[in-house]
This record gives C-alpha cells, sequence and structure tokens, in this order.
C-alpha cells in the first residue's frame, strides 16, 4: 500500500509538473519609446500560452523593430504562470545621405531618415535622386502597424530595341552601357513616362494587406499605346521568420540588439517563408485610356544553417492579360534581383525561379564578409514564344554592423545573350 501511494505522489506530481503554463505580468522599461507601442508589438500577452520556443519568437518581434540598442529578457516562473520582463534601450536619430556618380550618366541622390523621434517606434524616410533621364522623389512612415508611401517619377529617356525581343534597361539611376555592348540596335523610341503613387500597407500578424492607387502618363515618339495608365493594385503579403535588415539606426548603435545572438550559431537550422499576392486593375472608372488587368503572386523558401548561412528558392508568376505594350511584364521582375542587366525581354506574362546561397566567408564584431552564388532563370511571353532571360554568378559583399548597406561587387553572366556585367553593390539586404 505504501508503495501504490508513493506512485500515485509521483503521478501526481508529474502532472501537476506537465500542466501548461501561461504567460502571467509583463513588466516593459524603455529609455524613450513609449512601452505600449513595446506591449502592442510583442505577441505574448497576460493570459497566452508560454513556451521557450513562443518566448524566443516573440522576442524576435521586438529586434525586427530595429529601433533598439540593447534589449534584455526575463521570464520568472510564479503559481502555474510565468512573468516577463522587458528592459529595453532606445533613442531617436536623423541621418542625411548623399551621393553622386559620373560617368555615361550623371547621377545625384540625396536622402533624410528618421526614427523614434516621436517615441512612437516610427521611422521615416525622404528620397530624390536625379539624373540625365529624369528625377523622382518619395517619402514614406511606418509608424505601429501602419505605413505609407508617395513617390512621383518623371522619366525622359530612349527605349532602345535589339533581336530576339531584348529591350534596354532604363531609369532614373540606371547607368546600363547597352549600346557599348550591343552596338545599335534595330530601333529606339523617345519615352517620357508621369508617374504618382499612393501606398496604405497595413500589418495583420505574420499578415501585410496594402492598397495602391497609379496616376500615370505615357507617351512615345512613336504611335503605341500613348495616354493615361491610371491603375489601382491590392494585395496580401505573408512573412514567417524572415529576417529585416539593420536599417539607418545601425549607425548610431539602434537595431543591433541581436548582434551577439546572430554571432552566435544557432541550436538548430532555422526555415522561413514568404508569399505576395497582387491584383492591378485600371479602366476608364479609373481615368485610364486603356484596360489594365495584373496578376502577380510570389513564394520564398529559405533555409539558415546553424552558422547563418541561408539557402534561398523563390518562385514568381506574373500575366498582364489583355493590358497595354507599357503595362507588360519585365523579365527583370520575374527574376529575384541577384544579378545586372542591360537588357531585358518585355511580354504578356510569364514566370521565373532564383536559388542563391549566402555564405558568410568571415563573421565578427565589426561585420559580415560574404559571398553569394546565384542562378536565375525566367521564361517571358514575346512575339508568340516564351523566350527565356536566364543568370548567373555571384556578389562578394562585406557589411560593417554600423553602416546598414553591403558593399561590395557582384558579376552577372547573362546565360541568354551571352553578356558580362560587373558592377559595384551599395545596398541590399543581408
Amino acid at each position: 500500500m505504501k508503495k501504490v501511494f508513493c506512485f500515485i505522489l509521483l503521478l501526481c506530481a508529474a502532472t501537476l509538473q506537465a500542466q501548461p503554463q501561461t504567460v502571467g505580468d509583463i513588466h516593459i522599461a524603455t529609455t524613450r519609446i513609449d512601452p505600449a507601442v513595446v506591449a502592442r508589438k510583442f505577441p505574448l500577452k497576460k493570459g497566452d500560452l508560454f513556451t521557450p520556443r513562443l518566448f524566443e519568437e516573440a522576442q524576435d518581434k521586438l529586434h525586427d523593430m530595429r529601433l533598439f540598442k540593447k534589449l534584455d529578457f526575463s521570464a520568472v516562473p510564479k503559481d502555474g504562470q510565468v512573468d516577463i520582463s522587458i528592459n529595453a534601450q532606445d533613442g531617436y536619430y536623423f541621418f542625411p545621405l548623399t551621393f553622386f556618380s559620373s560617368g555615361d550618366k550623371d547621377v545625384f541622390f540625396l536622402s533624410l531618415f528618421e526614427g523614434n523621434f516621436f517615441k512612437k517606434g516610427e521611422t521615416a524616410f525622404a528620397t530624390a535622386g536625379i539624373s540625365s533621364d529624369g528625377y523622382s522623389f518619395s517619402g514614406g512612415i511606418s509608424a505601429l502597424d501602419n505605413f505609407f508611401l508617395i513617390s512621383f517619377t518623371k522619366l525622359d529617356t530612349e527605349q532602345r530595341f535589339y533581336d530576339d525581343f531584348w529591350s534596354n534597361t532604363y531609369g532614373v539611376f540606371s547607368v546600363a552601357k547597352d549600346k557599348d555592348e550591343y552596338g545599335d540596335p534595330l530601333y529606339q523610341w523617345d519615352m517620357r513616362d508621369y508617374k504618382l503613387r499612393l501606398l496604405y500597407a497595413r500589418t495583420l500578424g505574420d499578415f501585410n494587406l496594402f492598397l495602391s492607387p497609379e496616376f500615370k502618363h505615357v507617351s512615345y515618339s512613336t504611335p503605341v499605346d500613348a495616354g493615361n495608365h491610371n491603375q489601382w493594385t491590392a494585395g496580401v503579403s505573408y512573412r514567417r521568420n524572415i529576417r529585416t535588415s539593420s536599417g539607418m539606426g545601425a549607425l548610431f548603435g539602434f537595431g543591433l540588439s541581436d548582434k551577439k545572438k546572430m554571432l552566435a550559431d544557432l541550436p538548430a537550422p532555422q526555415y522561413a517563408y514568404a508569399a505576395d499576392l497582387s491584383f492591378t486593375l485600371g479602366g476608364k472608372w479609373s481615368g485610364a485610356d486603356y484596360d489594365i488587368t495584373k496578376l502577380s503572386a510570389t513564394a520564398l523558401w529559405q533555409t539558415e544553417t546553424r552558422s547563418h548561412n541561408i539557402f534561398f528558392l523563390q518562385l514568381k508568376a506574373q500575366d498582364s492579360y489583355s493590358s497595354p505594350f507599357s503595362d507588360q511584364i519585365l523579365s527583370t521582375d520575374l527574376l529575384g534581383g541577384q544579378g545586372r542587366y542591360r537588357r531585358l525581354i518585355r511580354g504578356s506574362r510569364g514566370a521565373g525561379a532564383t536559388v542563391s546561397f549566402l555564405y558568410y566567408l568571415l563573421r565578427n564584431n565589426t561585420g559580415l564578409l560574404s559571398l553569394q552564388p546565384f542562378y536565375e532563370l525566367a521564361y517571358v511571353y514575346a512575339g508568340g514564344a516564351y523566350r527565356d532571360h536566364s543568370g548567373a554568378g555571384a556578389t562578394l559583399a562585406y557589411k560593417f554592423w554600423r553602416f546598414p548597406f553591403p558593399l561590395g561587387i557582384n558579376y552577372t553572366r547573362n546565360l541568354s545573350d551571352s553578356s558580362n556585367m560587373v558592377a559595384f553593390v551599395l545596398g541590399g539586404s543581408f
């Protein structure tokens, strides 16, 4: 009987110990930011289930705000609950950035970044750029779960067309010298493009909903589809465990609260996922001179090894249905953005895939040295057939923890037309 009684006591103790714990009180201390903003961004709430994994994921949500120099967390069990304490060291910053490049095309760029000045964890930016092909301006603010953007671009440039439906890349900041590589085009058009875009997005957990009206007027030196191309785009995106970049606050030490974690090996590989779906419509009701219908879908899968090296697989698909020439699909939009190309293919629909591997050659307290080989392939339907645009190469870059832009060099081999391009890299995401 005594043995049976002891067994019952042990069984009861094991049962009580196995009872799931819930979140108790959450105590938040900050230097400047409103603690209510931190509480809103922290996914765990009082009464929620508490597990070490959920606690770790909740911490990452605060790290991803990129506003803290240091974040200290503690969890203390108490009467079946776990009280959580968060100590956040934050501040605010203003930072201007400008650069000028000269050569085949002069480019001037100016920007201003702000973070947490109003103590709401907000970030804001304003950028302007000008070149011989036109100018652009954009400004945006992210506050709590909302994001607003306004941008305007004016282009006065050339579109050049070559064999097999290739045409030059163009834009305010594009400096690709396609004439040097391919000689005189078959024909070319002068193009003027005025574009005003607004965007509102709202974050709901791992999802992001957005709505974007675009007011666009295009004219060419040859009759194509000149006129208004006003359109509205609505979409949804999903992000799970996708790492964010450090942001401009890194120059002042903000956003580096998980630096120590990034330098330490992970206990096990981690997986991340992303998906985007958007739908665009335009017509007489939007003030457009043409019917415009476009559908776009993207899926991304990442595997991060214990030493933080990352394998990427991205798939994209777009269809412009009966949209006019100016609203058709560009092959570079179907690629993963790893390669640099002087030319692209434009068509009515297409799909693309990108595979790459980010390998850190060096990780220390100063920065990260990485090598990222890649392969990307797109097929675009143009001229009654699917035409390929593929490329392979690698980017070698160094990123200082205190400077948010990777600095390096990119080599791209265009496998479809056997051309090569070497470009310096400033910017990107790590």
